[in-house]
C-alpha cells in the first residue's frame, strides 16, 4: 500500500468522496483483496484510535501514545486469529501496515490540530481512462499513459503524455493531465503554465484546472496565491467542496 491509499481510505471514511469516486472505490475494495485487507486494519484501527484518543488536546501526548496504541490493537488481532499460541513478535506485513498507519494517522491528526494543510490531502485525481476516445493508431499508446497515470507512474505517465502531445498538441484533456503529472513531479512552472492557460479558457476542464493550479501554489507553500484561486472556483463546480474545505484549512 501507497501512502496515497490511506488517504483514500480517510476521505472515503470522512465522506470526502464523489459518487463516481465512491464507486470506484467499492470497486476496487471487491475485487483487489490486498486493497480490501489493507482498508479492513485501517478502519478497524482508526476506530480504535479514536476511542483511545477521544478528545486528545495535545499532539505531542498523541504521537507518543501511537506505537502503544497501535502494538496492543495488532497484540488483540494475534490472540483472536492464534488462541492457543500468542506470538510475541508482530508479522511483517502487520508491523508494516501498522507503521504506515500509525505515521499517516499521526499526520492527520497533527493536521487536524494544527489546522494545516497539506497538497497530499487532496491530491486523490481519481481514475481515468484515455481509451474511451481513442483512434486505432495510437490506442497502444493510450493504454499505457492510462495504466501508468492510474497506477501513481507519473514520470512514465509524463513522458507517454508528451508523445501524444505531439500529435495532438491542443489536446485539452492530455494537457490537463500532462499539468498534473509535473505538478506530482514539482514542475511547477510547467503545470502553472498549461494550466493557467485552461483556467482561462472555456472547456470543460476550466474549473478543473483553476482547482489544480492552486493545489499547485499549495504543494509550493504560496498560501495567498492558493486562496486567491480557490476563491475563483463556482459552486457548481465538481471541486467546490474541495476548495471551500481546503480555505478553511488555510485561514
Amino acid at each position: 500500500m501507497q501512502e496515497q491509499d490511506y488517504i483514500l481510505f480517510e476521505n472515503y471514511l470522512s465522506g470526502d468522496l464523489s459518487s463516481e469516486e465512491i464507486a470506484d472505490f467499492e470497486n476496487r475494495v471487491s475485487t483487489d483483496e490486498d486493497f480490501k485487507q489493507a482498508f479492513t486494519i485501517y478502519k478497524e484501527l482508526s476506530e480504535h484510535l479514536q476511542h483511545e484518543i477521544g478528545n486528545e488536546d495535545n499532539t505531542t501526548d498523541f504521537r507518543a501514545n501511537l506505537d502503544s496504541i497501535s502494538h496492543r490493537y495488532f497484540t488483540k488481532l494475534d490472540i483472536e486469529e492464534n488462541p492457543v499460541e500468542v506470538k510475541k513478535t508482530f508479522s511483517f506485513y502487520k508491523l508494516a501496515v501498522a507503521a504506515s498507519i500509525a505515521l499517516i494517522m499521526g499526520f492527520f491528526v497533527f493536521n487536524q490540530f494544527s489546522g494545516g494543510a497539506d497538497y497530499y490531502d487532496f491530491n486523490d485525481h481519481g481514475t481515468i481512462d484515455f481509451t474511451e476516445r481513442s483512434s486505432e493508431d495510437n490506442v497502444g499508446l493510450l493504454i499505457k499513459t492510462t495504466k501508468a497515470f492510474n497506477n501513481k507512474e507519473y514520470k512514465e505517465a509524463k513522458s507517454y503524455l508528451e508523445e501524444l502531445l505531439k500529435d495532438n498538441p491542443e489536446n485539452v484533456e492530455y494537457n490537463f493531465y500532462y499539468a498534473i503529472t509535473n505538478i506530482e513531479l514539482d514542475n511547477f512552472d510547467q503545470a502553472d503554465s498549461i494550466l493557467g492557460t485552461i483556467a482561462n479558457g472555456n472547456s470543460a476542464y476550466k474549473n478543473k484546472a483553476t482547482w489544480y493550479w492552486a493545489l499547485s501554489k499549495l504543494k509550493q507553500d504560496k498560501k495567498e496565491d492558493c486562496i486567491k484561486l480557490l476563491k475563483q472556483i463556482p459552486e457548481d463546480a465538481d471541486d467546490y467542496s474541495q476548495a471551500l474545505k481546503l480555505l478553511k484549512k488555510l485561514k
